[in-house]
């Protein structure tokens, strides 16, 4: 029999939390189209770790609060008949459930065996609730949180001899694993029993739920309610067990044994007895019916005291504060991993086979779209294919071969590294070879990948992360038994959303190799001098590792790469070929000489084809350039070829500057045109790139000022003419316009090609060069149709696409002109363009290119929020010495840090701090941020106040050079003093002291003499103190500075408030004063101390009573301090006043 458990009633919380995000709904269950379709794909049953139960719907709507996003439901397993919320709370996938209206440990039982059914991958599981207390036991009070390390149950035993119940029970513990977690959660907490944190999500997550202003009443055992009587108005108050005060509401937790049974205990003799036997805190009906199944963590917010007296109305905040500490617990918590992970075998025991393989492979899937990215293979595409009858030498070539044979590969260890200088043309072999591999790799033993590093494209194409990602992907895709490496949760954590990291890259791709078998994996790795050096000596390190284990192991793996001669690295094994070297590379240049050259006079060709070998010096590139060159000069006869040949330059740089320079023509449209592919945030595409230059022309008055049309042919003319040859559009899926080989930007850049052209442009050209692009964006926003378009009322998506195929640089033009001239910044003062910009709809043009309407600005946004959320530094250095206005209240971040922060702009944050760099005397100011997590509680929230609460030393430093008010109050009327102590950052309390805070500044959690006593900062009370705080203020429920230093034993402060007029008779509003409390906990020395100050009126002193009616002495004796008792008898006290317990 269960009998149903009421703990005075049942119906559900009349304030209702407000619901967590939620995503679709069940219907949707299979191919719902989620937000961010990674990191909210559809779960299933396997993919929840975390059970979470109650047993009243209150419970559950205070639980559900704590989750960060629900999930749908997913059809419930036959014969499962409970019902469930999901979500996820932080990094865990969370599967809530409630009983089903009849209550005790049987009918948990039957849940539990449900639960665990159906989520064949819960590894640990919470029991969260409301539940009596046993007050004898531990200075429990209303509204605390029980955690049970133990769970007895209390009605499972025999009667023995005398009539005596004795339990027959075994003490049963949660799981390890929740065991840890509470010790780790109890040691972060200290000895002060309580946490901030739970106070914060109890603020946060459920406003409506406030503790009860009404008392807590602890009436004494014997004490029976009045039958029939609905509260406790009428009970007798001389009944009340007299209690010393709480100093704070926040609630406090306690740990120990909770006593679990059928029966509802509402006595309190029974109570006390049961709580004697067992050192039982808490009183509940589930736990241990739990036990057995689950090992789970019962945690209780103490709604009564297990007696017949009435206290309904805490039911919902006990609901509340268990269920906050439980979302801290899980917060703490690392990762779990689900069944399939932890222990593979499992799938054979489960009711559910099918189940866990799926999600399984769902698993596998989700982390192979992760290691997918944008262009991965742009860079192989875009290379021009090899020229026929060249290249196939390699094939033959006796390194290539040894490189290819099994029986050599002890010797090479499968590494073939293909060396050459800029232009020789590796990146065209490296691509020819691998297509040729392709072909033969089409047996079901061998695999081949490739990756061309791009020193031009986004940070995956240029980084060996982009490298490892790709490679492994291709791998696991052609065998996909291989799949299984990303199986182990020891490499990608269980519930690891995004790619996994550069060290869990190269273990996966290591595991995948090293499984292999009989099978072969060759590999192209293109470029890598186009890699930053220290990530190419890391990843040749590794591959040479990875190699030489491959060979121990008898396993087909090999790897070719392709560089310059630097950065130069040594292999320890493998085989080394120099491109320019080698007599098959001559004769492709000879192939392509005599296939490419228009001169039909045989020796003319002759003769020209042994001079172009032997100035080329085996670089291809220039062999094209010069052929091309030579073509179009073919028509003035062999005199005039012999001439022009012999006036180029043999050296390639050489040859880009003479074509850079052989006329005059245009040259606007030359400079234009070098410095957009040099500087352009990112490529342009062909009609980017034609209105960008007409732009610039534009500016100068060089061109009509319609817009330009837009045809493919008069985009390959333009580029080519305006690049003097030197770029070309790329024949890719988007085409984009480039320089037709890396060595170009190597002659502008490195070699200072720019400066040489462009004198004019100066020392540090880049600022210059992009103050001219900043104009071109501006020239182009500022151009009447564009204008329309800008101010015209707000598109659709189509309607928006519309109109910016009609001005093809808009887009690029408005989301980048601010980054051009934050680069141009640090030279090219841009005070005068930041006032013009924001005086005409600068915010406009930047909202209507914004898709997501969370992200754009409101009426609200200043000039520098808009800089600080876009990451622009210099441009907020700029800014700040204008106009330093620096609230956006309305905005998304309120604040223009906190806009920085949040989006983890360093740079913005150092220019807003007033500092050159986020790293000062070796240690960046932002280390250990997670930006969203620590800016979910910003709202409200000043930046000074923010970050004292963060104890975000270096940051409040900062802000306090930059002119912050040190005594603003934030939105809950907290300064930044209060803060700091609140949250125990004695290092941060001690500089706003020092540098002028008001240290008598109210809120109605006290002064911040009171907090720092609160919270045991002895030094900084004795700062307080020094620097005027006044001695007798006192906090909302009476307590000055001297009870709280009396109560916590701190002489030192005791006596210093004393020296400073403190008054030591002074009682709080239960009567307590200073000399109370130090008997109560037993400061023999405060007590002599304040006994001797109030010598005077010590009969008076000894023998007052409080508000229950107890004396000093009586006190004393109450808690066993018999020196202290003896004292007060010294001093005069009455040994036989009413209420003595001896």
């Amino acid at each position: 029999m269960n009998p149903k458990r009421t703990y005075e009633d049942e119906e559900p919380s009349a304030s209702l939390p407000k619901r967590p995000r939620t995503f679709d709904t069940a219907s949707n269950w299979n191919g719902g189209n989620y937000p961010n379709h990674d990191a909210y794909a559809p779960l299933v049953h396997g993919d929840y770790t975390i059970a979470w139960i109650c047993a009243l719907p209150l419970e559950l709507a205070a639980s559900r609060a704590m989750l960060d996003e629900e999930h749908p439901l997913p059809p419930n397993q036959a014969g499962d008949d409970n019902t469930y919320v999901l979500g996820r709370i932080d990094q865990h996938n969370v599967a809530m459930t409630c009983l089903p209206g009849q209550y005790g440990t049987n009918n948990a039982a039957i849940v539990a065996t449900n639960l665990k059914r159906s989520f064949p991958s819960i590894r640990a599981t919470l029991m969260v609730g409301i539940g009596g207390g046993a007050p004898s036991q531990a200075g429990l009070y209303l509204g605390d949180v029980v955690v049970g390390t133990r769970v007895m149950q209390y009605d499972m035993g025999k009667m023995v001899a005398g009539g005596f119940f004795q339990e027959t029970a075994d003490a049963k513990t949660p799981a390890r694993l929740l065991n840890s977690a509470v010790s780790a959660l109890r040691s972060k907490h200290g000895q002060h029993h309580s946490s901030s944190r739970m106070t914060s999500l109890l603020r946060s997550r459920l406003p409506n739920i406030l503790r009860p202003n009404r008392p807590d009443r602890l009436f004494q055992a014997s004490y029976e309610h009045p039958l029939g009587a609905p509260t406790c108005i009428d009970c007798d108050q001389e009944k009340l067990q007299p209690r010393g005060a709480r100093l704070s509401d926040e609630p406090r937790i306690h740990y120990g044994v909770i006593a679990s049974g059928n029966r509802l205990i509402k006595d309190g003799k029974a109570r006390d007895d049961v709580a004697r036997r067992l050192s039982a805190l808490c009183f509940e009906m589930e736990a241990a019916g739990m036990m057995d199944n689950l090992q789970c963590l019962p945690i209780r917010g103490i709604c009564d005291y297990s007696d017949s007296h009435k206290n309904k109305e805490w039911q919902d905040y006990s609901a509340a504060a268990a269920a906050a500490y439980a979302r801290e617990l899980l917060e703490g918590l690392a990762p779990l991993s689900r069944a399939l992970d932890w222990a593979p075998t499992y799938i054979t025991d489960v009711s559910q086979p099918d189940t866990a393989v799926d999600h399984a492979l769902e698993r596998r899937q989700r982390l192979l779209k992760c290691l997918e990215f944008p262009q991965i293979d742009a860079r192989r595409t875009t290379i021009p294919a090899a020229h026929i009858k060249t290249c196939r030498w390699l094939l033959q070539h006796s390194d290539y071969q040894d490189w290819l044979d099994p029986g050599k590969q002890s010797q090479n260890h499968g590494f073939l590294w293909m060396r050459g200088k800029a232009g020789a043309g590796k990146s065209t072999m490296m691509k020819f070879a691998y297509l040729e591999m392709k072909k033969v790799s089409k047996k079901p033993s061998m695999a081949v990948a490739s990756f061309f590093f791009n020193a031009r494209g986004d940070y995956l194409e240029r980084s060996i992360s982009g490298m490892y990602r790709s490679l492994l992907l291709q791998l696991l895709q052609k065998f996909s038994d291989l799949q299984s490496v990303l199986d182990n949760t020891d490499i990608v954590p269980r519930n690891q959303q995004d790619c996994p990291n550069l060290n869990a890259l190269k273990e996966l791709l290591t595991n995948a190799v090293m499984a292999l078998g009989q099978r072969c994996f060759t590999c192209f790795v293109d470029a890598l001098d186009e890699c930053d050096e220290l990530e190419v000596r890391d990843m040749v390190q590794f591959f040479e590792e990875l190699a030489e284990n491959a060979t121990d192991e008898g396993i087909q793996f090999r790897i070719c790469f392709s560089s310059r001669p630097y950065p130069y690295i040594d292999i320890h094994r493998g085989i080394l070929l120099a491109l320019e070297k080698e007599s098959g590379h001559g004769e492709d240049l000879a192939q392509y000489v005599k296939s490419r050259l228009r001169i039909t006079h045989r020796s003319l060709l002759e003769e020209l084809q042994s001079q172009i070998l032997e100035k080329a010096a085996g670089i291809f590139m220039w062999v094209v350039l010069v052929v091309e060159i030579l073509n179009n000069e073919s028509s003035h006869g062999a005199l005039a070829l012999r001439k022009k040949l012999s006036e180029i330059p043999a050296e390639l740089s050489k040859l880009f500057r003479s074509m850079l320079a052989r006329d005059q023509h245009r040259t606007e449209s030359l400079q234009l045109c070098i410095l957009w592919i040099l500087f352009a945030k990112r490529p342009l595409s062909p009609a980017e790139f034609r209105h960008a230059l007409w732009a610039g022309l534009l500016e100068q008055r060089l061109v009509d000022p319609e817009l330009p049309d837009d045809t493919h042919m008069d985009a390959v003319k333009l580029v080519t003419s305006s690049s003097k040859g030197l770029a070309e559009i790329t024949k890719s899926q988007q085409p984009t316009v480039q320089f037709i080989h890396e060595s170009v930007r190597d002659f502008l850049v490195k070699e200072k090609g720019v400066q040489d052209l462009w004198p004019e442009l100066g020392f540090d050209w880049e600022g210059p060069s992009h103050d001219i692009l900043k104009r071109c964006c501006t020239t182009y926003l500022h151009h009447p149709r564009v204008q329309a378009i800008i101010v015209a009322p707000e598109a659709e998506d189509d309607e928006r696409n519309a109109m910016a195929e009609k001005c093809s640089f808009l887009e690029y033009a408005g989301q980048q002109v601010l980054y051009h001239a934050n680069a141009a910044a640090p030279v090219v003062p841009q005070d005068g363009f930041l006032t013009q910009f924001f005086a005409s709809a600068g915010i406009r043009v930047i909202n209507h290119l914004e898709k997501f309407k969370a992200r754009r600005y409101g009426s609200h946004a200043t000039p520098l929020y808009v800089l600080a959320d876009k990451g622009l530094g210099n441009l907020i250095r700029t800014q700040m010495k204008r106009d330093p206005v620096t609230g956006a209240p309305g905005e998304r971040y309120h604040y223009p840090l906190f806009a920085a922060l949040a989006n983890g702009h360093k740079s913005a944050i150092a220019a807003l701090l007033g500092v050159s760099s986020t790293v000062c005397d070796g240690v960046d100011i932002t280390e250990g941020l997670n930006y969203k997590k620590d800016l979910k509680d910003h709202q409200g929230r000043t930046p000074l106040s923010w970050a004292a609460q963060g104890g975000r030393l270096s940051i409040v430093d900062s802000l306090i050079q930059g002119g912050a008010d040190l005594d603003e109050v934030d939105g809950k009327g907290y300064t930044p003093l209060h803060r700091a102590l609140q949250n125990g950052h004695e290092a941060v309390a001690r500089l706003l002291i020092d540098k002028g805070a008001n240290v008598n500044t109210q809120h109605i959690s006290g002064s911040a003499l009171i907090l720092a006593l609160q919270h045991s900062h002895e030094a900084i009370a004795r700062l307080l103190i020094d620097k005027g705080a006044n001695v007798n203020d006192q906090q909302g429920h009476g307590w000055t500075a001297l009870i709280l230093a009396s109560q916590y034993g701190h002489e030192a402060v005791a006596r210093l408030l004393i020296d400073k007029g403190a008054n030591v008779n002074a009682p709080n509003n239960y009567g307590w004063t200073a000399l109370n409390l130090a008997l109560e906990h037993g400061h023999k020395a405060i007590a002599q101390l304040l006994i001797d100050k109030g010598a005077d009126d010590i009969p008076r002193d000894i023998n007052a009573r409080n508000q229950f009616g107890w004396t000093a002495l009586t006190i004393a004796l109450k808690n066993g301090h018999e020196a202290i008792a003896q004292l007060l008898i010294n001093k005069g006290a009455i040994v036989n006043a009413q209420r003595m317990l001896y």
